[in-house]
Formats: structure tokens, sequence, C-alpha cells
């Protein structure tokens, strides 16, 4: 008695439909493991650096395809050399550093194991000057992202600090010493305060007696100005409350410190470098090395003013400056209700 065909067909697809379940029984197939990505930061204020590196990985298709291991030294830099190690160990297939001093130390630690992990740094200022690339359009070895143009700018920040408020008579620049960047971005403030003929008061954030120095120095007319550098960063609350205290303009790099209570902040935020540097991890994982990926220059820089510190702080503004801000209202729920 013969099969009808339709039946024959039928049991033509369960035989291959039960080959193939035996094939991948033998064989082990398995789906695709998630890529493992390993995520530096120095503290805590960094953290939006990595929300925009995610969101941006995210909607370049790997929801979901990627593990994140996140160390955060939490502004210590003996826990941050220990994570590098740690996470060295585990040779992830790309490292993405949120800053330059997780990038400086990452370097000297893969230079001392002789690691070939893929870098990506997510915004830092002046990678070739520091010794991180050979060029910026062929950067070579194992490095390349985004360079945030901090270094370059700060004398453009303070420009736009003196003008902001033109009753500015001299500025006390808080730098690092020990942080070569900010050693380079003082050196561009000193050149520009020059040209402005505009005083320049510097503290060393590396010395313990800085800020106590500086309260004491401070008289009507002064202004501050923060350069990059994590120890800056790590005091932005200290900073606010000193201005705060000592009716002073403050001008910051980045859009965190005005919300905080600066009263300006020009530069490329956070979120934004963490999601510029996500094409770059995107570029590696298909197979480009980062020798051959050029070094970028941020996206977009943004000149931010807290209105509620300008309110505070009173007196005369640059009306032209005003016109070209972004201007935030930190204690401002959408609506106009205080939060």
């Amino acid at each position: 008695m013969q099969l009808p065909l339709k039946t024959k067909w039928y049991f033509f697809f369960l035989t291959i439909i039960a080959a193939s379940a035996v094939i991948y029984a033998m064989f082990g197939i398995q789906e695709e493991e998630p890529v493992e990505l390993g995520v530096i930061m120095m503290g805590e204020n960094r953290y939006q650096k990595f929300a925009g590196l995610k969101a941006g990985l995210d909607e370049l298709g790997y929801k979901g395809n990627i593990h994140y291991s996140v160390k955060n030294a939490n502004d210590d830099e003996e826990r941050l050399q220990k994570q590098i190690d740690n996470l060295l160990k585990t040779d992830p297939d790309v490292i993405v550093t949120l800053g330059g001093i997780e990038t400086l130390f990452l370097k000297e630690k893969m230079d001392q194991q002789e690691k070939k992990i893929p870098v990506v740094f997510a915004g830092l200022a002046a990678p070739k000057e520091v010794g991180l690339i050979d060029d910026y359009r062929s950067p070579g070895g194992l490095f390349t992202g985004i360079n945030n143009y901090h270094a370059s700018i700060s004398g453009k920040r303070l420009e736009l600090l003196t003008s902001l408020v033109p009753a500015i008579n001299r500025v006390h620049v808080l730098y690092d010493s020990k942080i070569k960047v900010s050693q380079l971005s003082l050196e561009e403030t000193e050149q520009a305060a020059r040209k402005l003929e505009i005083p320049l008061m510097a503290c060393d954030v590396s010395q313990k007696e800085c800020m106590e120095n500086l309260k004491r120095q401070i008289v009507k007319g002064d202004a501050l100005l923060m350069l990059p550098s994590f120890r800056v960063e790590s005091m932005t609350n200290e900073i606010v409350a000193l201005a705060t205290e000592m009716q002073m303009p403050a001008m910051g790099l980045y859009d965190f410190e005005a919300e905080k209570g600066l009263l300006a902040s020009y530069g490329a935020s956070f979120y934004s470098q963490g999601f510029q540097a996500a094409r770059f991890v995107s570029l590696i994982l298909q197979g480009n090395k980062p020798a051959e990926l050029p070094v970028e220059l941020p996206d977009g820089l943004r000149f931010v003013i807290n209105q509620q510190t300008k309110d505070a702080l009173g007196g005369s503004y640059d009306e032209d400056l005003l016109s070209i801000a972004e201007f935030i209202h930190p204690g401002v729920q959408p609506g106009g209700k205080k939060r």
C-alpha cells in the first residue's frame, strides 16, 4: 500500500528535524557567547560616561550581547591599580577607559604584562602629548578613542568666564601638578590670561593646603576656574560649597559641575563621550584594529549656565554670551515646580 504524497513529505520533514536534533546534541552547538567588555572608571562622577557607552551600544544592536565588567575605584589610586590587575587577568575582548588616569595606568600595566587587548578611551585630553598614541589619524598600538579636547580649550574657558562676568578682576585656577594633562591645561590658561591681561592665581589640588590657602586669598572680584584632573572632579562638592559661600563665579568643564552649583561649564559632557565611544567598540568587534581607527574630537561641546547660581550671584552679565548659553534649572522639575 502506497502512502499519499503529502504523508511522504510529512515524514521526510520529521526525519530532517530529528536528524538536526541529533547533530545539535552530538556536536554541542551553542548560541554565541556575549562579548566581554571591561570598563574602568576612577570614580562615581564618571558613571554618566558608562551610561552613555551602554546606551550607544544598545542603539548599535548589542543589547543583551555584551557582558560588562565594571571597575569603579571610588577615587582611590591604589584601588584603581588593583582593579586593573584583576581585570587584565580575565582577558576581556575590549577594554573601555573612562578617563585619563584610568587609561595611563592601564597602558603601564599592559606594557608590563605584555597584554594585547584593544582599548577605547571614552574621552581624555591630549592623548598624543601624554604618549598614548603615535598620531591622531593613525594611533598605532592598542589605544584609540575620543580626544575630549579639554586641555586645548582651557584658554577658551577662561575667556568665556571673564567675558560672561565683566566684573571679574582675578581668577584662581585649580589644577593638579601630578597630572600631565592638567599641567598642559595650566600652560594653555596662562597663555590666554596674558592675552586677556587677567591675573591668575594657581592652586595645586595635589597639595593639602591648596583649598585652605585659596579660601584665605579670595577677595571681591575673584573668580574660579577648574582644569582637568580626577582630583579636581572628586572635589566638586567642596568647590561648589566654597564658591557659594564666597559668592564667587566659577567655571567647570562638565555639565554635572554646573548642575551641582557652579555658575557655568564648557566642554563635552560625560554622557556624550561615552555614547561616542560606543562606535569605536563596535568597529573593533567587527574586526577593525585600534591602530587604524583615527582618534576623534567630541561630537559636541556644551556651554552651560546654572540659572539659580546666576540669579544668586546677581551682578551684570554679557548678554551676547547669555543668548548662546544652555540654561539648566537643577532645582526645578518640568512644569516649574521645585524639587
